[in-house]
């Protein structure tokens, strides 16, 4: 049986339904807020609801220390409900901040999913008492909550997150796309069978605009209803998604915005 079977199957053996799932832009290479920061980097702050009560995924936690604390701090952001920690792969504007963001965290009831072994942050991790999964294929993160499975080559191993809305559908959480988006898309179909994926939020790692419409071409073919590109999207493939995709279903993103599935 392969993982995703196993994790359908445990995700049906779960009461718990994800209702509704808030995505925070913690940090990005620009801002929508002018009193948060930006940089090269990314990292995203996850809660998703379920009956009863909410928990936090963090995504990522960028290179910079200070832009992490200062926006977090900005936002206000609540980390007492924060369960899991994904590093998407080993890039340091994605992990580089890591040990000052254990510090500032604080949370003993942590585990932290990575794309292959990786001795450094290993070694951070368990200095903080961290729980820590090699998550080389998908992973259960929280009941409709996984880990894509690590995709690409040897040397840059990349995981996204997958978000199984009840009521929606599937959210596709990306960092870089070094694998290329279009098999980001692939890996989370195969972790949720069945279900339809409505939105792309992340980074997808192309320069021209004519790549940002053939992102746009592969989102509309998959009938996606929320694209929102940021950290290593230039500004040409950007505008060339948006083209394709229209104003409907494109949005802008940076340190601050918000997005809300439910």
């Amino acid at each position: 049986m392969s993982m995703a079977s196993e994790i359908a199957q445990d995700i049906e053996a779960i009461s718990e339904e994800v209702l509704s799932v808030i995505v925070t832009t913690l940090v990005d290479n620009q801002t929508t807020q002018p009193d948060l920061h930006s940089v090269h980097g990314l990292s995203l702050y996850i809660e998703v609801q379920f009956p009863g009560r909410s928990d936090a995924v963090l995504f990522d936690i960028s290179g910079s220390a200070q832009v992490f604390r200062h926006n977090a701090q900005a936002l206000n952001l609540d980390f007492s409900n924060l369960r899991a920690l994904v590093i998407s792969h080993f890039h340091h504007d994605h992990f580089g901040a890591l040990a000052p963001a254990l510090e500032l965290i604080r949370h003993s009831d942590l585990v932290a999913f990575l794309p292959a072994h990786h001795d450094a942050i290993e070694q951070t991790l368990s200095e903080a008492n961290v729980r820590r999964q090699i998550a080389e294929e998908s992973r259960l993160i929280r009941s409709g909550v996984a880990t894509t499975g690590a995709l690409g080559p040897k040397r840059l191993k990349e995981q996204g997150i997958v978000v199984n809305v009840e009521s929606n559908g599937l959210l596709l959480l990306t960092a870089c796309s070094h694998p290329k988006v279009s098999q980001m898309i692939k890996a989370a179909k195969k972790v949720f069978p069945g279900r339809p994926l409505q939105a792309v939020i992340g980074g997808f790692h192309i320069k021209t605009e004519e790549e940002g419409r053939a992102a746009g071409e592969l989102f509309v073919k998959e009938g996606i209803r929320l694209v929102s590109p940021c950290h290593c999207t230039s500004k040409e493939a950007k505008a060339g998604i948006r083209s394709v995709v229209g104003e409907a279903v494109y949005r802008e993103n940076g340190s601050g915005t918000t997005f809300e599935l439910r």
